[in-house]
């Protein structure tokens, strides 16, 4: 299978960036007019997979936090965040390790509001995704994003690190059918 030829999938979770760091920059300005002293500034990175996709300075962190959401549209309208699979790094949002699990898509799922029927892929025309060994298993809640969804092309599947696994507390049931108060 000729990956440079195969279409990624779109990830449902897809983000534009996945960490940001604002950093205080100092620097020893030294002037024989002024005189010489410490000076600071800030940097932002947006960072994806661990690259830095997109860089600016200001005065001071405080102005960078400041500026950032304009920053993000700034960078999203520059083309800078990519939300199908980046080369051969893990699908999973936040990890920057290579990927040697490969699946090809099944079926394509909406993610409106109200329920479409699934398109089912032609095998030839099916998108993949991948994903390192950690996060190759993908569980059962979701339609597009899950192990019944997937066929596997490459690689092994291993089940999640137990440092990975949180298991959810039950919190009892609201029933919004039964609205009727005691008199």
């Amino acid at each position: 299978m000729e990956l440079q030829k195969q279409r990624r999938a779109e990830k449902p979770d897809a983000q534009g960036f996945d960490e940001v760091r604002i950093i205080t920059v100092p620097r020893y300005k030294s002037s024989g007019l002024s005189g010489d002293e410490w000076r600071i500034s800030g940097v932002c990175q947006l960072f994806r997979k661990g690259k830095v996709i997109h860089e600016f300075g200001m005065a001071n962190v405080e102005n960078c936090a400041k500026a950032l959401p304009a920053e993000i549209m700034k960078a999203h309208d520059e083309g800078k965040f990519y939300f199908a699979g980046e080369y051969n790094i893990c699908d999973q949002e936040g990890c920057s390790d290579k990927a040697t699990v490969i699946y090809r898509l099944k079926k394509k799922f909406c993610n409106e509001s109200y329920i479409h029927p699934a398109i089912e892929y032609k095998r030839e025309e099916s998108p993949i995704r991948m994903f390192c060994e950690r996060h190759s298993k993908r569980g059962d809640c979701g339609l597009e994003d899950s192990d019944d969804n997937y066929e596997i092309v490459l690689g092994y599947v291993a089940e999640p690190r137990p440092e990975d696994v949180k298991v959810s507390t039950f919190g009892g049931v609201i029933n919004l059918s039964q609205n009727k108060t005691k008199e």
